[in-house]
């Protein structure tokens, strides 16, 4: 169906998935993808510790800290959006599979490629776009919280928005290659069949 309504989409893939230097681009942006996702993983544990450490503090001797909720919500925040590379890499996101779980693989590849060109790249644009502006006024005026009474800078935090929508939109421009080559040519762009 794809191939009849665009040849030339058949033609730029299979020159893409012939060019092994494409696929080695590929494969980096998925162990940048992986490594982001391993490495904030780590930050949970430390979420963790600070926030029992804060919750015996508060509860137990009676002193709260000014930090704690400062550092909860930026770990947290940096868990979240440093790990959506990954996680679209592993193919964790939530689907609503009642109807998409019953297609064919290729349809679904299609369904997804669909979407990737309306919704994904269109909003992982606009984010990276404005989360640059949001990140660079922040890094300018250098920026500090103004929730707590500790006020750390801030601007490092907001500069996790652009990176992270970075990282998944190269993410993004991979499952769609792979989402594509699997429609036209019957198999992942990177993986020889």
């Amino acid at each position: 169906m794809l191939i009849a309504v665009c040849p030339i989409l058949k033609s730029l893939i299979s020159g893409w998935a012939r060019n092994k230097q494409n696929g080695l681009y590929m494969k980096v942006i998925e162990r940048i993808s992986e490594w982001a996702g391993k490495g904030v993983a780590w930050l949970v544990p430390v979420l963790i510790l600070e926030l029992v450490y804060d919750t015996v503090a508060r509860y137990l001797f009676n002193a709260p800290t000014e930090w704690s909720y400062d550092i909860s919500y930026m770990l947290y925040g940096a868990i979240f959006m440093l790990g959506c590379a990954y996680t679209l890499q592993i193919d964790k996101h939530v689907r609503i599979e009642t109807i998409y779980g019953k297609l064919s693989r290729k349809s679904k590849a299609l369904i997804d490629a669909i979407c990737y060109l309306i919704f994904f790249f269109p909003v992982m644009g606009t984010m990276i776009y404005f989360g640059g502006i949001f990140a660079l006024k922040s890094w300018k005026m250098l920026e500090a919280g103004g929730d707590s009474m500790w006020q750390p800078a801030i601007y490092p935090f907001k500069t996790v928005l652009p990176v992270a929508a970075s990282l998944l939109m190269l993410q993004g421009i991979v499952e769609f290659i792979r989402c594509v080559s699997l429609v036209v040519r019957g198999h992942d762009a990177d993986r020889e069949s």
